[in-house]
This record gives C-alpha cells, sequence and structure tokens, in this order.
C-alpha cells in the first residue's frame, strides 16, 4: 500500500489478519487486510453478478463494509459497541474537529 492506513491486528490470528480504517473519496469503511513483513494488503474479493447467475463479476473489488462519510462511520461504530456490551463509548469529536481522524 503506498500511504499508510491505520491497521488493527487480529491478536488471534496466525495468518496476520486484521482490518483496515479507510477513507475512499470521504467514504468510510473497514477493509479485511493481512499483514507480513511489516506489509499490510487489502483482501480482494470478485463479488457475485446483480443478474441473480450468482457468477464471479470479473473486476476484483476490496473485501470491505462501508459506513458513509464520518458521522454515519461513528454511529455504526457506536451501536456495534452498545451491542457488544460496551458501557463508555466515549464521544471523541463533538466539536466537530477532525484532528483526531487518522487520514
Amino acid at each position: 500500500m503506498s500511504e499508510e492506513k491505520p491497521f488493527y491486528a487480529n491478536e488471534g490470528s496466525q495468518y496476520g489478519e486484521g482490518i483496515i480504517l479507510d477513507n475512499y473519496n470521504g467514504v468510510i469503511s473497514l477493509v479485511a487486510a493481512r499483514k507480513k513483513d511489516d506489509n499490510v494488503y487489502m483482501d480482494w474479493c470478485y463479488p457475485q453478478a446483480k443478474d441473480g447467475s450468482r457468477k464471479p463479476i470479473e473486476k476484483s473489488l476490496p473485501w470491505k463494509i462501508t459506513f458513509g462519510d464520518r458521522e454515519a462511520a461513528i454511529k455504526a461504530l457506536r451501536f456495534f459497541l452498545v451491542e457488544l456490551g460496551a458501557t463508555d463509548i466515549g464521544d471523541p469529536a463533538t466539536d466537530g474537529s477532525q484532528d483526531n481522524i487518522p487520514f
């Protein structure tokens, strides 16, 4: 990868699996990734065609979960924190500041 993106390693993985926090054209997403020899690589997939044939399309795409803009990403991640039982999810940027965003 040409630019450094935040990578969260799955500590239980023997294959260097983890997740990248990605910002592509203002859309924030989590992307499946792997780390090997201090390099992080996105996992890519071939999604199914939308015609119902279940055949993969010819173009590969990053294997990701898209949230939308920054506010939508924060809202979705807070939802999952609550679902996991988090009691203090914090409020990192209530002033609208983006100083704490890694990209």
